[in-house]
């Protein structure tokens, strides 16, 4: 701990295990392109609940970013668009990015909103790390496709 109380170790930005899984499916998808992968599969390779992956297959779904398909030869597969929509899209998608309650007009209840610099500093800061999301593409996930494709297999 540090003076103040805080651990140095505070993790103060962190996505959600949502958010998480949806880049893990998009990088499992994007190196291979055009095949349809069970949700199964993919939730085996990487060790995690098929019940929650399958919650995030189908908010990827309705955001138009996948294609899912049922019966034999059926599973997920990334909708045509996808390898060129920005990281950061995918981001605002999956995660509240409201970072504190003044970013929502119709529930702030702070008393000092109107006087407050923090809303601004925090935009401008959440700002940045959109900057840098929206400056990768879905299929830059895949740069080392050889060795994302080896390690599935083996």
């Amino acid at each position: 701990m540090s003076r103040n109380g805080f651990s140095h170790h505070l993790r103060i930005v962190q996505i959600t295990l949502h958010t998480d899984y949806a880049l893990r499916l998009l990088i499992y998808l994007v190196a291979r392109p055009g095949q349809n992968v069970s949700t199964r599969e993919i939730a085996e390779h990487y060790g995690i609940s098929v019940e929650h992956l399958i919650k995030v297959a189908k908010s990827l779904t309705q955001g138009r970013w996948l294609i899912a398909s049922r019966g034999i030869g059926g599973g997920l597969r990334l909708a045509d668009h996808t390898p060129e929509a920005r990281i950061g899209d995918i981001v605002r998608h999956t995660e509240n990015t409201d970072l504190t309650e003044c970013f929502d007009s119709r529930t702030n209840t702070c008393p000092i909103h109107r006087c407050c610099q923090l809303k601004p500093i925090l935009h401008e800061a959440r700002q940045a790390f959109f900057e840098v999301l929206d400056s990768y593409r879905v299929k830059d996930l895949a740069r080392r496709r050889g060795e994302l494709m080896q390690r599935s297999t083996g």
